[in-house]
């Protein structure tokens, strides 16, 4: 069965908020590119499935378990761009945050996701978008 790009992400999704952490990594690439930017409590690039999983640490470390309400999803091809809203609570502080949160997701030959890139301003989503996806981070 061949499924779109948007409904692989939808699925992705669901699977992490599921908790289902496995999932989300056997849909990326073991070259997976997670790109955050500057502003972000853990920037950086983090590459391979360990990258990945580092970043993902990181930040339940500091929010606790991470959930994401999808606002709205484009497809761009081999591309998605994903409106969200990343809702987490400490699980010692008790400190709740909700962000909203764009996300482009690139796909490669295999199907498999091989880059992330997280923004904060949807016109630097769309940016990126415009000159194509992973020439600008």
């Amino acid at each position: 069965m061949d499924r779109g790009y948007v409904q692989l992400v939808k699925e992705g999704y669901q699977a992490w908020n599921s908790g289902d952490r496995a999932w989300v990594l056997e849909h990326m690439s073991p070259e997976i590119e997670w790109v955050t930017p500057p502003d972000d409590p853990d920037p950086g690039t983090f590459k391979g499935y360990e990258g990945v999983e580092k970043f993902w640490a990181n930040w339940r470390d500091l929010f606790g378990l991470i959930r994401f309400d999808i606002e709205r999803m484009e497809d761009l091809g081999d591309h998605v761009l994903v409106h969200a809203r990343r809702i987490a609570k400490g699980e010692q502080s008790g400190v709740e945050i909700q962000e909203r949160v764009f996300q482009l997701f690139t796909f490669g030959e295999d199907r498999r996701c091989i880059r992330v890139q997280e923004f904060y301003e949807r016109a630097q989503a769309e940016a990126i978008t415009r000159e194509g996806a992973g020439k600008a981070d």
